[in-house]
């Protein structure tokens, strides 16, 4: 054997060697030692070549030897081929000119053009890299998908076959590399296809902590490589009392890249087949999508009649149930729905850097289907109001200033929402820009804001001033308001009047355009004093009518519905202007100490706003200044009113006493104290004969009275870890407490605990005739090793006070021998709570999460107890399995006492 190496030559240089026979050029180094400027200028001549020729072969190695008589070239020592964008790596790597093959040991690395690195003990390939067999294998895609194998085969440079080879998407345990992953996936053969896109797994067995649990005779699933494509989704599992056990399967189409369709067609064993499709587009400037579902019920007698479900009654031959009695609704004739359905639609456009378009719109054949056969929808929020929301919208933002103009359908979900009483905005505008005048100096701000709605039927509510009318009108049902006498009638407002009832929202047309315009400066004295004058005017233009009356009956009788009484409400309608101007100073003086290890700052702060007197107090429509919660949050607010409809007026006073710290071990308090006063004029939120609102927002609001009830907020943190709140509200004469809400976060290593209170006295003249109080708790535990367990426990603190009531009440009634015909009587043996509290609702859940898997169970458990209202508790599991680039599996089932989606 002859056979030569190049000493002189330095490390790592490069050569540049043909794809086709890594050897030949290694011919002219066969017949004898070269110089190392020999060999350089070797080197360089193909290295340039390399650059103009693609199907060249570039070879990194410490040294390389030529076996002249075998035909056999060898590369050495940290060796790296390079070949169209693969790589090749290992410690030796072997050519055989006459086989053709390449032959690569030691540590042994393969890199493929998509990033994807296999690892070996011995590849045997093709000297362009695409055919082979490799030993003892491990493949590694970019986002860290692995395959191994004792033995592969590439054929083709398309295929790749993996005999007993396993999947996962697990990373191995550093300390523990022998420890079987999570999950893996063992199968006799993995079938790797590139033009195809996809694995193929033959007689496989998914395997949990390196134990089978599901043997699985042959299935595939997406390559690395695949972000989307078509094909079977995770079957969904369906289980209800009124549609029966069911099995969806998810069907995926991908014909574009740019968009796609998933049709889910879910067979019910009680109710037939459900079909859901979802048609997503993404086009150049935006994204939009449509959503559709359907089912033929084969038994829709299955679900209640309305309100309490989605069939239709004989209205005409239906009276007014006694409260809960909502059984005695199936005594009437009953029109089943065969179809139902709904049909939504998303979109969002970018119109250039600044604008949006974009809508979500919901239209269902009945407000419970959504929630009888499990569909999702975007339309519907996690809020307190179930409800499903469409939308269109165009909004515009630069940095100063915003423009929003939407449109909004509502539609009540609850057996509570008659969908006459809903609005329709149409749409509302809203315009806010602010300027720095270099001229006055100080910050200018422009607010427009114009709305327009409309509503078939007024919205009414009753005022619970009594406790006979607290104990028989059902929280909810009462926006049905039946015209009647007496507190037997008391579905609703017994007599429509101020007296009684609160009208919520008109039932007709309502038009408002307003434009403000503010200005404030600040200005700081020698002394450091900081005083702030400002100045702002609010005017608007409103139109409004109100419709005739509504000739047909209320939802559960036959009573007539009264349209007409709003004029017992509302005056002057038509079309009206109001001028709304306001001039105020602030004034604060910070006071800055240091002692005690911490800095601290006492803030006294005063304001007076003077205003002429509000117009049209309760003689015009109140649409959207419905909430007033008097607090911290708006003690120094130039208007305490939530929206335009509503302007604060008079001449009233703002005082109270700020203080911060903040100390050197990192705790920090802030805390508040203050009070209103009302000086002079009319007070906008005092309830008197004449100038009381529609809707009575100031009534036990604590700004009802010239001299306001005090308001405070606490909030301590001790470290970074732990936080406490508290806000309260206390009577300005007894300083009894009013309301507080109280929370408190704690982070203790591993665990984390939320508390959370509420507390609210009586406001019989808004509806709420007994005190509100309850307390939520919740705690996640992060255990070792990636798992959580989170609990969480709701406390009614209020519910006793009606049952205790409640008994009174009907025992009364009982005694004197009276029991009006629409009133239930004391069920026998009825069990009164005399606790202070009641459990409202506890769930538990445990999860885990890594890099590979995500797994949760939630169990929920919810008691609703509205006075009023029949009880009835439900639970809720929820089970989700993810298996990453596998699929995912997810179940829910829900059930309880009393239906509560209108099933029988």
């Amino acid at each position: 054997m002859r056979g030569v190496s190049l000493p002189s030559m330095p490390l790592r240089k490069r050569r540049l060697l043909g794809a086709a026979c890594v050897a030949a050029l290694l011919i002219q180094i066969g017949s004898g030692a070269l110089s190392a400027a020999q060999a350089q200028t070797l080197n360089d001549r193909f290295a340039n070549a390399g650059s103009q020729n693609k199907g060249r072969l570039l070879v990194d190695a410490r040294e390389i030897v030529y076996d002249n008589d075998r035909e056999v070239v060898e590369a050495r020592g940290d060796v790296q081929l390079y070949y169209q964008g693969r790589s090749l790596e290992a410690d030796r790597v072997t050519y055989d000119r006459k086989t053709k093959r390449v032959y690569a040991e030691g540590n042994a690395k393969l890199t493929e053009v998509n990033g994807q690195i296999i690892y070996s003990d011995r590849f045997e390939l093709t000297d362009d890299f695409r055919d082979g067999f490799i030993d003892s294998l491990r493949v590694v895609s970019p986002d860290k998908q692995k395959i191994s194998a004792a033995r592969g085969e590439r054929i083709d440079g398309e295929t790749t076959v993996f005999e007993r080879g396993i999947y996962t998407a697990c990373e191995t345990c550093k300390d523990k590399p022998e420890k079987p992953p999570l999950w893996q996936v063992k199968a006799s053969r993995v079938i790797h296809k590139n033009s195809e896109q996809t694995l193929y797994f033959e007689d496989a067995r998914l395997e949990f902590f390196g134990l089978p649990l599901a043997y699985i005779p042959y299935f595939s699933a997406p390559d690395p490589t695949v972000r989307r494509r078509s094909g079977v989704l995770t079957p969904r599992y369906y289980r209800s009392s009124t549609a029966g056990f069911g099995i969806g399967l998810p069907i995926y189409f991908a014909p574009a890249p740019h968009y796609d369709i998933l049709w889910t067609p879910t067979y019910l064993s009680k109710q037939g087949l459900l079909n859901e499709v979802e048609w997503r587009h993404r086009l150049e400037t935006g994204v939009y999508n449509i959503r559709a579902a359907g089912i033929f019920q084969q038994d829709p007698g299955a679900f209640l009649p309305g309100p309490f479900g989605p069939n239709r009654i004989d209205l005409t031959r239906v009276t007014a149930p006694r409260p809960g009695a909502i059984n005695e609704l199936t005594t009437a004739p009953i029109n089943n729905r065969k179809f139902r359905g709904s049909i939504e639609t998303t979109g969002k456009f970018l119109l250039n850097d600044k604008w949006t378009f974009g809508w979500d719109i919901a239209l269902q054949s009945d407000k419970y289907f959504f929630s009888n056969y499990k569909v999702k929808s975007e339309s519907v929020g996690l809020t307190y109001f179930k409800e499903s929301v469409s939308s269109i919208y165009l909004r515009g933002k630069t940095e100063r200033a915003y423009f929003d103009m939407t449109g909004n359908y509502f539609q009540g979900l609850t057996a509570a929402d008659w969908q006459k009483q809903s609005a329709v905005v149409h749409p509302s505008i809203d315009y806010n820009r602010r300027f720095n005048p270099a001229s006055i100096g100080g910050e200018v701000a422009l607010n427009l804001n114009a709305v327009s709605l409309s509503r078939e039927l007024a919205d009414y509510a009753v005022r619970q001033t009594t406790l006979a009318q607290s104990i028989e009108t059902p929280t909810s049902l009462f926006l049905y308001n039946y015209k009647g006498t007496g507190v037997a009638a008391g579905l609703g407002c017994a007599v429509y009047d101020r007296s009684q009832c609160l009208l919520r929202g008109i039932g007709g047309n309502s038009n408002r355009a307003s434009a403000s315009l503010s200005w404030r400066r600040e200005f700081i004295d020698a002394i450091g004093q900081v005083w702030t004058p400002f100045v702002s005017a609010q005017a608007d233009i409103v139109k409004y009518s109100l419709n005739g009356t509504f000739q047909g009956p209320a939802p559960l009788g036959t009573k007539q519905f009264s349209n007409d009484a709003q004029r017992n409400f509302l005056a002057d309608e038509g079309t009206f202007g109001r001028v709304m101007p306001t001039v105020g100073l602030e004034y604060r003086f910070p006071l800055v100490a240091a002692f005690g290890n911490g800095s601290h700052v006492f803030e006294p702060i005063a304001q007076i706003h003077v205003s002429p007197n509000e117009q049209r107090i309760g003689r015009a429509p109140n649409e959207d200044s419905h909430s007033l919660v008097f607090s911290d949050t708006n003690l120094f607010s130039v208007n305490r009113f939530s929206g335009y409809d509503r302007s604060e007026g008079g001449v009233r006073s703002n005082v109270g006493v700020r203080y911060t710290g903040v100390f050197d071990n990192g705790a920090t308090i802030n805390a508040l104290f203050g009070q209103s006063y009302h000086l002079a004029g009319r007070n906008s939120f005092a309830s008197r004969p004449g100038s009381t609102d529609v809707l009575n927002i100031g009534a036990h609001s604590g700004l009802d009275k010239d001299r306001s009830d005090y308001v405070g907020r606490f909030a301590f943190a001790p470290d970074r870890t732990t936080n406490f709140s508290v806000r309260t509200r206390f009577d300005e004469k007894s300083f009894k407490l009013k309301r507080m809400d109280a929370s408190a976060t704690v982070v203790s290593g591993p665990l984390t605990t939320t508390l959370a209170y509420t507390r609210i006295d009586p406001q019989p003249d808004l509806g709420f005739y007994r005190r509100r109080e309850g307390a939520v708790a919740t705690a996640t535990l992060k255990l070792p090793e990636n798992w959580y367990v989170s609990g969480s426990l709701g406390v009614d603190l209020d519910r006793y006070l009606y049952d205790r009531d409640r008994k009174d009440y009907y025992a009364d009634l009982e005694r004197r021998g009276f029991l009006p015909a629409n009133l239930n009587p004391l069920p026998a043996g009825l069990k009164i709570n005399k606790s202070p509290f009641r459990l409202s609702s506890y769930g538990l859940g445990v999860s885990y999460v890594d890099e590979c898997t995500t797994f949760s169970f939630n169990y929920i458990r919810a008691t609703s107890d509205l006075a009023g209202s029949p009880k009835s508790t439900s639970s809720t599991y929820l089970m989700r399995l993810e298996l990453r680039h596998l699929g995912q599996l997810n179940y829910n089932a829900r059930s309880g006492s009393v239906p509560t989606d209108g099933a029988r």
